[in-house]
């Protein structure tokens, strides 16, 4: 049985007129990515209380930021597809790709490292929509219009249903670099 839910809508116009930086309408720049205004504040009354991950957090303003970039000044660095965190460490975990493109393996190892450090829900905030993804359920999902260009941005709940564990070994894509590090996960330091 399929399961229907609906789908809401978030408008985030543009901040000042007409004038649309990108920093301010969602997307990357000079200063990094930044959520759209009416996201963040969704998100910080979703999530108050809770314990937050953002994997790709370097320029968030709330929770522990992830970063593979030091230069983002991050609270841990390290890399989304292999989190350093223990099973179930935080409540949430908000994935935000910067990317325009992911094949459905690297979303698969995404939402699988997301839901393992996870106790109660994944967040997925993307150009790209989830359809599915084995052991998370949709909770809720909204379309979100960015700026008066009318970028659309999928922001997405997910409740973990069943736990898979991260990813054991990657096939192709810029995590095979990890399969040394997971053929000896001892070595792997965790928070």
């Amino acid at each position: 049985m399929k399961r229907s839910y609906d789908v809401g809508v978030i408008w985030c116009p543009n901040p000042g007129g007409n004038r649309a930086p990108v920093a301010a309408s969602g997307g990357a720049s000079r200063t990094g990515w930044v959520f759209p205004p009416a996201v963040e504040r969704h998100l910080i009354a979703d999530c108050e209380g809770l314990s937050v991950l953002h994997p790709f957090g370097g320029e968030s303003k709330f929770g522990k930021r992830v970063d593979i970039d030091p230069e983002r000044h991050p609270d841990v660095i390290g890399d989304a597809w292999l989190l350093p965190f223990r099973e179930q460490s935080f409540d949430v975990v908000i994935l935000d790709p910067p990317y325009v493109r992911l094949n459905s393996q690297l979303k698969n190892a995404l939402l699988r490292a997301a839901a393992h450090v996870a106790r109660k829900r994944v967040i997925w905030f993307s150009t790209q929509w989830i359809s599915c993804c084995v052991g998370l359920s949709t909770e809720a999902t909204w379309l979100v219009r960015v700026g008066d260009n009318c970028h659309v941005r999928c922001l997405q709940y997910f409740s973990i249903r069943e736990r898979r564990g991260p990813v054991k070994f990657f096939t192709r894509g810029p995590m095979i670099k990890y399969n040394r590090w997971l053929a000896q996960p001892q070595s792997l330091p965790l928070v």
